[in-house]
C-alpha cells in the first residue's frame, strides 16, 4: 500500500515537471509587428500603431490582455465585454483608455512606469502613432 502510495506520487510529481514549462511557455508573441487596427464604430485621428510584439515578448501575456477566450490565447481589446465603447476617452471599457491611461496595464501607463529603467519606452503620441 505505502509502495503503491510512494509511485503514484512520483509519476505525479514527474508528470507536473514536466508539464509545467509547456504551460508557462504559453503562445508565442507574434514575430512580426502588429498593426493596431480600427474597430468598427471607432474613428482613427492618428496614424495606425504598429505594435512590436517580440520587443514585449519578455512580459506575460497577461500584463496587458486580461480577458482569455482560450488555452493561451487572449481576447483583442475591442472584444465583447471588454474595451468596446469607442467615444470615451475614459473608463474601463473605454478603447481609447485601453492604450492611452496612465493605468500600467495601459501602454502609455506602463512606458510611463518603465521610463527609469527603459529610457527609450516611447510616450509620445508620434513616437507611436508615426
Amino acid at each position: 500500500m505505502k509502495r503503491s502510495l510512494f509511485m503514484s506520487l512520483v509519476v505525479a510529481a514527474l508528470a507536473f515537471a514536466l508539464a509545467m514549462p509547456l504551460y508557462a511557455a504559453g503562445k508565442a508573441a507574434p514575430a512580426n509587428d502588429v498593426t493596431m487596427a480600427v474597430p468598427a464604430g471607432a474613428k482613427a485621428t492618428k496614424p495606425l500603431v504598429k505594435f512590436p510584439h517580440k520587443k514585449h515578448a519578455a512580459l506575460k501575456c497577461a500584463d496587458c490582455h486580461h480577458h482569455k477566450v482560450g488555452n493561451n490565447e487572449y481576447a483583442k481589446c475591442d472584444s465583447k465585454g471588454c474595451h468596446e465603447n469607442f467615444t470615451a476617452k475614459t473608463g474601463k471599457d473605454s478603447f481609447y483608455a485601453a492604450f492611452h491611461s496612465n493605468d500600467p496595464k495601459s501602454c502609455v501607463g506602463c512606458h510611463k512606469a518603465k521610463k527609469a529603467t527603459n529610457p527609450n519606452a516611447p510616450t509620445a503620441c508620434n513616437k507611436c502613432h508615426a
